[in-house]
């Protein structure tokens, strides 16, 4: 079996477009396995796009050869009959009565989707009518976070930044990650997960004032520098334009919730009433454990 295993992986001269190499990645098979194919938009779709954007090639391939690895192990589990055992058939059971279940919710969520919208102002009346819930408890900050692959880098950021250029641009010119990097300078964070993958930069960012840059830090083969833009204390109310977008997400999850439960308690009360429940009682359900 294992000498039937054909792998090969391709690849794309990297001049090519995107629109081209979308429409080639669907015919080039970068792995097969006893005549199955593995493509590359298949790996496209699979692996996540951020992992992707750090190291294709690399990425691609350690994809493709665990998709092998995984295709010559299952092959070899019908080989030897194990989807015919007991035990599978029982777990696949439970497998495709859980499925059914959660996809008969995502049904009815999509069924229902208009009425699961929330306008800004239902939002706002919600803050308005809990508005102690939302007291801050702990302090969040606003802060701009640059990585850079070098010193040199940090520091040309560091005097541009210092000098008044545009921050978007010098994100874009010196970030090892501009898009994510960007975003996460126009969100407010707790204090307590502000960068907290990095925990040099948390420590500086604890006891930073408002427009204050930290020195530059080396951490985890990176250079690191942050600015605190803004902050909120501990106790204060947070700003209602940052609440707004969560309140929003937080009423549409109440509202899918509400409905799928009533949904799911009226198909209950109609199965009952069709003499399609029978359940045991308490008192013979303790009868005939306790015997």
């Amino acid at each position: 079996m294992f000498r039937n295993t054909i792998f090969t992986v391709i690849l794309l001269p990297l001049i090519i477009s995107c629109t081209e190499k979308q429409r080639s990645a669907d015919r080039v098979v970068i792995a097969s396995v006893a005549g199955e194919r593995l493509t590359l938009q298949q790996a496209f779709d699979d692996i996540p796009p951020d992992i992707l954007k750090e190291d294709s090639i690399h990425t691609i391939y350690a994809y493709a050869n665990q998709w092998i690895q995984s295709r010559v192990a299952i092959d070899h589990a019908q080989q030897i009959g194990i989807q015919n055992t007991p035990d599978f058939m029982k777990k696949m059971d439970r497998y495709r009565n859980q499925l059914l279940e959660t996809l008969l919710v995502e049904y009815i969520i999509a069924q229902n989707e208009a009425e699961l919208e929330v306008s800004r102002e239902e939002a706002q009346n919600y803050y308005q009518t809990n508005r102690d819930q939302f007291l801050l408890d702990e302090k969040y900050i606003r802060f701009r976070h640059l990585a850079t692959n070098t010193r040199t880098a940090a520091e040309n950021a560091n005097r541009e930044i210092m000098a008044g250029q545009d921050w978007e641009e010098i994100v874009e010119r010196y970030s090892v990650d501009p898009e994510l990097q960007l975003r996460h300078s126009t969100q407010f964070w707790p204090i307590s997960i502000a960068a907290s993958d990095l925990p040099p930069v948390n420590q500086q960012l604890r006891i930073m004032g408002i427009t204050e840059r930290s020195p530059i830090i080396f951490f985890r083969g990176q250079y690191h520098w942050v600015q605190v833009m803004d902050e909120r204390r501990e106790g204060e109310y947070p700003d209602l334009e940052w609440l707004i977008p969560q309140i929003e997400r937080w009423l549409k999850l109440e509202k899918s919730r509400r409905l799928t439960n009533a949904y799911l308690r009226n198909l209950y009360l109609q199965a009952e009433s069709n003499n399609e429940i029978d359940l045991i009682n308490v008192s013979d359900l303790e009868s005939l454990i306790y015997q």
